[in-house]
């Protein structure tokens, strides 16, 4: 099943140049694939209801290949590529008018048992028959390098706005901790090319997370830690 729908961009979705910020491309994207785990009945919802376990993002990579401006028209194409036994794999893919790609992702999930909090087999929550892969629809490989944690750049706390329907920080609260280290002006002058961010562990209300810039040959590199712990991990390349 391919999940495809048109829309045109909207204002709170945009940067200060007025085209898709990075935020509005994570929101489009993670709308995108809660619709079509929704459709396929897997998404975290029964996931939590019928197999007593939730789906956790495990790595998100989002390539912009173009930019897409306020209340330009585009196509969301959203499926799943691939699957394993533990984890399952999402690409979704943004189209201008004349077909050409404008961003794409690729999305991996696992999903962790409520009770013992153990990774479950993919095939315990929905995947399986019912949820055959289509063909991918970009060539999105995860990065490699291995970034060292240097400097540190700032503290947060995690507030009741950052909390998702499974009482943990939601995904892109993480991103908006990152791109907090851009001005606007560099943003608008050097677009992000591509973020990947690796999330490692859960955090929840009222932690309070460390945030690093790491040693990279590649890419602006950050992590975030709890305690000492690694939390999530990001790698940004700028235009």
């Amino acid at each position: 099943m391919r999940l495809i729908k048109k829309d045109k961009l909207p204002a709170s979705f945009c940067g200060a140049d007025v085209k898709l910020s990075v935020m509005g491309a994570f929101r489009i994207v993670e709308d995108m694939v809660t619709e079509l785990m929704g459709d396929l009945k897997i998404d975290g919802v029964t996931c939590m209801r019928e197999y007593g376990a939730m789906w956790v993002f495990v790595r998100n990579r989002i390539e912009i290949h173009q930019q897409i401006g306020w209340m330009e028209e585009y196509t969301a194409k959203c499926s799943i590529s691939s699957f394993s036994r533990v984890r399952l794999y999402i690409d979704t893919v943004l189209e201008k008018e004349d077909g050409s790609v404008a961003l794409a992702s690729r999305l991996e999930l696992c999903a962790l048992d409520l009770e013992t909090g153990k990774i479950r087999k993919a095939n315990t929550v929905g995947v399986g028959d019912n949820t055959p892969p289509e063909e991918p629809m970009a060539d999105i490989k995860y990065s490699k390098e291995k970034p060292v944690r240097a400097e540190h750049l700032d503290t947060f706390r995690v507030g009741s706005t950052d909390i998702d329907f499974c009482y943990h920080t939601n995904n892109i609260s993480y991103v908006g901790f990152f791109m907090d280290q851009y001005s606007t002006d560099h943003l608008v002058e050097h677009p992000v090319k591509s973020i990947e961010v690796q999330y490692v562990n859960q955090t929840h209300e009222g932690d309070t997370l460390e945030l690093y810039r790491c040693e990279s040959q590649e890419t602006d590199a950050y992590t975030i830690e709890l305690n000492g712990q690694t939390v999530v991990n990001c790698q940004i390349r700028c235009r």
